[in-house]
């Protein structure tokens, strides 16, 4: 992992503004919800948090990642959002019957009735979506600034919407989930706004090709899903094997860790990921892309787990001040839930290996492979106790090295070697 030019180090500025931003408003997070919100009301909340993504994380994530992947060598930016936005329409209704039995799944768990949770359900994942498809654009074509004011409207509403609602709506589940739907609203308002100078018709005869069927088919949908799932499982097997006031210590650990995890992955990810792209278009090889991946992945998960472990281990002095005290009994869940989270970030690094290497097709035995991997362990271990469970998360960083990394070689210079 080359040292960053001066232009570059320029670059970093607004990822990193974002991105402390983000951790300071993580850090109110945590401080906030262990102080105002009692366990069982955190794992609740916490399981629709799991949820809400449906849109960006499901249905539409074929969409997104065509759109990272090909806007910046777009003839015609215009056009390509047309079509980004034309099938986020045509997928609306399939969202809102996905929508049914999440909404079926938390009234289960809390009072409302479905369709009060519905109503907060599917608007919030469509509208998340459209933030997600305008940071998608801006990443690739490294306008950091205006993703920079995308991100801090979207990290400010996450953490203060849903806790202001519950503070002045009464005190209930439904208030935390109308707080969380402004939050959408807001941060898909600021992305639609960020991408208003692409509004315009595009001119004719710049029309790009259309997205490609792999992107808009079932593949990346079925892959998204395994992705979701895995974000959400291990606060469903706490919620299902340990109880909801387990549930609401994991879900208190785990938004504490993802603030590292997902923060430095963001500025991995925003930094390096469009140089990957860019040098997949090279006609140099696949072998100088599939050694930069290596070493922003090494790089990544060395940075990650060190500063996880650091967190883990001075959390005990943060109890009565940062952390509530009746969430004492949330601190060894942190160091397994930010392996985990290091774990599932990492993959990513490699489907972007392969979406660079145009070897879109290999994503699905590749990352299917590794999820099946890591689900089987979640749910067997957390079968066997906590304890077990804990122990699996750990050592899960490991897995994307073991598994992922050497199948998303072979599958890059199999493809090479037949010429494409």
């Amino acid at each position: 992992m080359s040292s960053p030019s001066g232009p570059s180090r320029l670059r970093l500025i607004p990822i990193l503004i974002a991105q402390g931003f983000g951790v300071a408003c993580g850090i109110a997070g945590v401080k906030l919800n262990s102080h105002l919100l009692p366990p069982e009301t955190l794992g609740i909340y916490g399981v629709f948090l799991t949820l809400a993504p449906l849109g960006m994380w499901v249905v539409h994530a074929g969409v997104i990642k065509s759109v990272g992947r090909h806007w910046a060598a777009s003839p015609s930016r215009p056009d390509l959002l047309r079509q980004a936005v034309a099938l986020w329409l045509r997928r609306l209704p399939w969202l809102a019957l996905l929508a049914v039995p999440a909404a079926a799944a938390l009234a289960r768990m809390s009072s409302p009735a479905i369709l009060a949770i519905w109503l907060s359900v599917f608007p919030a994942a469509a509208l998340l979506v459209v933030g997600a498809l305008a940071q998608s654009a801006l990443q690739a074509e490294r306008a950091h600034w205006r993703d920079c004011a995308v991100s801090v409207s979207g990290s400010a509403t996450r953490t203060f919407a849903p806790l202001a609602c519950f503070v002045f709506g009464g005190g209930t589940l439904a208030s935390l989930w109308t707080g969380f739907g402004l939050h959408a609203l807001v941060f898909a308002a600021a992305g639609a706004l960020t991408l208003r100078s692409y509004w315009a018709v595009a001119p004719e005869g710049r029309r790009p090709t259309p997205m490609s069927s792999t992107y808009r088919g079932p593949l990346f949908i079925l892959l998204a899903t395994a992705g979701w799932i895995l974000s959400g499982l291990n606060r469903w097997l706490v919620a299902g094997f340990f109880g909801e006031t387990e549930a609401g210590y994991f879900t208190l650990a785990g938004g504490a860790a993802l603030v590292i995890s997902a923060t430095l992955g963001s500025v991995f990810v925003q930094f390096f990921q469009p140089g990957f792209f860019a040098l997949g278009d090279q006609a140099t090889g696949h072998a100088p892309l599939a050694r930069r991946v290596d070493r922003v992945a090494l790089g990544y998960g060395v940075v990650a787990l060190s500063a996880i472990g650091a967190f883990a281990l001075a959390s005990p002095l943060l109890v009565g001040g940062l952390i509530g005290e009746r969430y004492r009994d949330a601190l060894p869940w942190i160091l397994p839930a930010g392996c985990f989270g290091v774990a599932l970030l990492t993959t990513g690094f490699y489907q972007s290996l392969l979406m660079a290497g145009r070897c879109e097709k290999a994503c699905g035995p590749v990352e299917l492979a590794t999820a099946a991997v890591l689900a089987i362990g979640c749910v067997g271990s957390a079968a066997l106790g906590k304890t077990w469970f804990a122990q699996w998360l750990i050592i899960t960083p490991l897995v994307p090295w073991v598994l992922m990394r050497p199948m998303a070689r072979h599958y890059l210079f199999r493809e090479a070697r037949r010429g494409r």
